[in-house]
């Protein structure tokens, strides 16, 4: 529950707007880049603007109230914040951003069209821009683009996907509130896959529309995946997998995709993190008791399509620049070998 909702009473009753957009940003002590994304917004085609902040400050919530915004305070509950935003807007679309993401010119109306013509449509992401460093091309795997791309030329409401990136979509309220929202438990990563799995078994389309373009103002240092998410990250494919997948399924899925994650930890360099999801899986297992409900086979077929192929080319990606990086850095000591004679 909200520790404080500056709004009038009385809001989730009301029956949300048909017309309009509300932009819901979930904000976490970052009041310089809120700063930044709540004037871009005030550009843009807004029936309102809706700030939960998770951070026990007052900084991130006085930037909010400076920019007109309605602001919420909440405990540090995750991603489960963005279901009380979205329960709490006045217009059925709801775009969902973090502190550090908005949608660029068009964006909004392009997004509003795909629910227009697709009234089934429960989610529909885009694609996410951000800065590039010193060595990495627009078409490199930290793009959320990177699982989707090619699939929606021409297509005015976008193509199938499989999953949207959280802070830069849109949903249609009543689909999101019908499913429950973000899975509580899950708190960070892999929760909006199994958001999107649940919307399709619940008759739902999930989509992604590549000319929707948001810019993610990401730090250096939120370039590649910490130990923390990565932790979060094991633990909670495996309850993804085992909540959602009939039990032999849940099985085989589980062993792939821990064998496919403990790759990534020994190259990032954490295996412990992998561990520690692992067994956060099983030590916290009573927080998902009660929430196993597989879906039929044909809803999994259309939530998975090829997400599995696109792990195995990331993967061979993945063992292509490892092998890159030691070659270069053999020759680099043997360039020096054979100059400094050591």
């Amino acid at each position: 529950m909200p520790l404080s909702v500056e709004t009038p009473p009385g809001s989730m009753s009301v029956v949300p707007s048909e017309e309009g957009v509300t932009a819901a940003i979930l904000s976490f002590n970052r009041p310089q880049t809120l700063d930044h994304v709540l004037s871009v917004l005030h550009e843009l085609p807004l029936e309102e603007v809706i700030v939960v902040d998770t951070s026990h400050g007052d900084d991130c919530l006085q930037v909010g109230r400076t920019h007109g915004a309605r602001v919420i305070a909440l405990d540090d509950i995750g991603v489960a914040a963005r279901n009380v935003s979205v329960r709490e807007a006045r217009t059925e679309l709801v775009m969902l951003l973090d502190d550090d993401s908005y949608p660029l010119p068009g964006t909004t109306e392009r997004l509003r069209a795909a629910f227009e013509e697709r009234p089934r449509l429960g989610v529909v992401g885009g694609y996410v821009h951000q800065p590039l460093a010193e060595g990495e091309s627009d078409g490199m795997v930290h793009a959320f683009d990177w699982f989707l791309d090619g699939r929606d030329a021409g297509m005015r409401s976008g193509a199938p996907a499989v999953f949207f990136p959280e802070g830069a979509c849109m949903v249609r309220r009543s689909a999101f509130l019908e499913v429950g929202g973000f899975f509580a438990p899950g708190f960070l990563t892999v929760t909006e896959l199994d958001l999107a799995t649940r919307l399709i078994g619940c008759g739902w389309d999930v989509r992604y529309v590549r000319d929707a373009r948001f810019h993610h103002l990401v730090s250096q240092e939120g370039r590649t995946p910490s130990p923390r998410s990565h932790r979060y990250k094991v633990r909670n494919e495996i309850w993804y997998f085992w909540l959602r997948f009939p039990r032999g399924l849940a099985v085989r899925r589980i062993l792939a995709y821990l064998a496919f994650d403990l790759i990534e930890a020994l190259y990032r360099g954490f295996p412990g993190a992998w561990l520690g999801g692992v067994a956060d899986a099983w030590r916290q297992r009573d927080s998902i008791a009660g929430h196993r409900a597989p879906l039929p086979r044909a809803a999994l077929r259309r939530a998975e399509m090829d997400r599995g192929r696109r792990h195995l080319r990331l993967l061979a990606l993945v063992a292509r620049v490892w092998l890159r990086r030691r070659l270069r850095g053999k020759n680099l000591r043997m360039a020096a070998t054979e100059r400094y004679g050591r």
